[in-house]
């Protein structure tokens, strides 16, 4: 063990160990870190596209219907708008966050959220969403006027502009 190359061969050993090893460790954490998050973001998308595609059928004329949502609309300016031409708009940042229409369905009209724009890489008007059905469905039932689920739309990403619309 006389021998200074064994040492010198072992103090080398750590210093590249010192050197490389910090930047593997967080390479790695990073990594798994971000994948992580990418299922964490994924789950929640996912119950908030499913919040927003749902819709309500109002079993009533288009002009009551009407009426009810404006009611509705017009007690929470902070959270909703009426916007000329018929639609709604729910808001998170801006009026139009959210766009909702009222159309023709067999039974009724049908509520539904037509386009989402999204903030912090998310949709984030769901729980508007959830607030407007909901008051929609209280003020329907004190006028005498069966409220029930409609049909679930779809909403696809554009790449380009952030938001969602149906399709």
């Amino acid at each position: 063990m006389d021998n200074p190359l064994i040492y010198i061969a072992v103090i080398g050993a750590i210093l590249v160990l010192a050197i490389f090893l910090p930047r593997w460790v967080r390479r790695s954490t990073d990594a798994a870190g971000g994948r992580a998050g990418q299922r964490y973001a994924t789950t929640r998308l996912t119950g908030i596209l499913d919040e927003l595609g749902t819709t309500l059928v109002l079993h009533t004329s288009e002009t009551t219907a009407r009426e009810i949502v404006d009611g509705v609309v017009l007690q929470q300016p902070r959270k909703f708008t009426r916007f000329e031409g018929g639609g709604y708009g729910i808001r998170f940042v801006e009026p139009d966050d959210a766009l909702v229409r009222l159309v023709d369905h067999e039974d009724g009209v049908r509520m539904e959220v037509e386009s989402i724009r999204e903030y912090l890489g998310v949709p984030n008007t769901s729980e508007f969403w959830a607030d407007l059905r909901s008051g929609v469905s209280t003020a329907a039932a004190d006028r005498g006027i069966a409220v029930s689920p409609g049909r679930p739309v779809h909403h696809r990403r554009d790449e380009a502009t952030g938001t969602w619309t149906q399709g």
